[in-house]
């Protein structure tokens, strides 16, 4: 399994479940972060790590990977800030990458990984995050390349097509129950986040479109903890449960994926990334 992700604590607070769960089912699991995380902003009390927020959270990543029980790889592109950020504008930014040399980086880690089955965010970027949709965008392509020999040749050792491309997402039932809970609790939910910048009102896919539905009520506590690993991002603690944690443990402990590769129906629902490779996903 690749997942290929946009930041420093994406691998955690996104999908850690699902890859803690597979990792500890002996499934051989990787992990490519695009960016450094330098536009990001700090949870209470880190402001002074802000000139060294890089390096603080290639730490925190290298420690979280570990909990996860994933291997590590790294594109070392420039964070670009969420939307309207001024580091949009900074000529290393993620978003401004050399596209066709972006991809083939990706192609050259599938075509050496060899994964059955590939991740990364999905084209809305989950919260409308540039470098999530740039993050797609690449590996999507980078999905396809990898498997044709006339495309990026002497990349990698040779050609490899996976078998399944899914899209991280979460369920616009899902949010709209956190929206409730916020707006009970006297908070905006047009302006969540750390910094304010998140409308949660208009985040969200479809229930429909969602095909598979990982449970990792087994490892939450191994997701929890590969969250503490960044506290400069609030993982320690700096992000109170909006419900009791048995709560969230026993009905919340689920991550969504739309399936775009082999295309999926609305009726598709999965709760295996390796549906029919059962045998494949412990041998390789």
């Amino acid at each position: 399994m690749l997942a290929v992700l946009a930041h420093p604590d994406d691998e955690s607070f996104c999908i850690g479940g699902t890859l803690a769960r597979y990792a500890a089912e002996g499934v051989d699991v990787h992990v490519a972060i695009a960016t450094d995380g330098v536009a990001g902003s700090v949870a209470p009390g880190y402001e002074e790590a802000l000139e060294r927020l890089a390096e603080l959270r290639a730490s925190e990543l290298d420690a979280a990977t570990r909990v996860l029980g994933a291997a590590l790889h790294r594109l070392d592109y420039r964070d670009s800030g969420y939307m309207d950020d001024p580091a949009n504008n900074h000529p290393d930014a993620f978003i401004h990458a050399d596209e066709v040399g972006a991809i083939g980086r990706v192609v050259k880690l599938i075509r050496e990984i060899k994964p059955l089955v590939v991740i990364t965010h999905d084209q809305t970027g989950g919260y409308f995050h540039p470098d999530h949709i740039f993050c797609c965008k690449i590996t999507t392509s980078a999905f396809y390349a990898a498997a044709d020999p006339k495309q990026y040749q002497g990349i990698g050792p040779g050609p490899h097509q996976p078998q399944r491309l899914y899209y991280s997402v979460i369920s616009r039932r899902r949010v709209a129950y956190f929206v409730l809970l916020m707006r009970l609790r006297g908070q905006d939910p047009t302006k969540g986040g750390r910094d304010s910048n998140v409308d949660f009102t208009k985040i969200g896919v479809s229930p429909k479109r969602i095909n598979a539905c990982i449970d990792y009520g087994p490892y939450w506590e191994v997701k929890q903890a590969a969250k503490a690993q960044h506290s400069s991002q609030g993982g320690s603690g700096g992000f109170r449960p909006m419900l009791p944690v048995w709560v969230e443990k026993k009905f919340l402990a689920k991550e969504a994926y739309v399936r775009a590769y082999p295309p999926a129906h609305e009726r598709l629902h999965e709760d295996d990334l390796f549906p029919n490779l059962e045998e494949e996903k412990l041998t390789r």
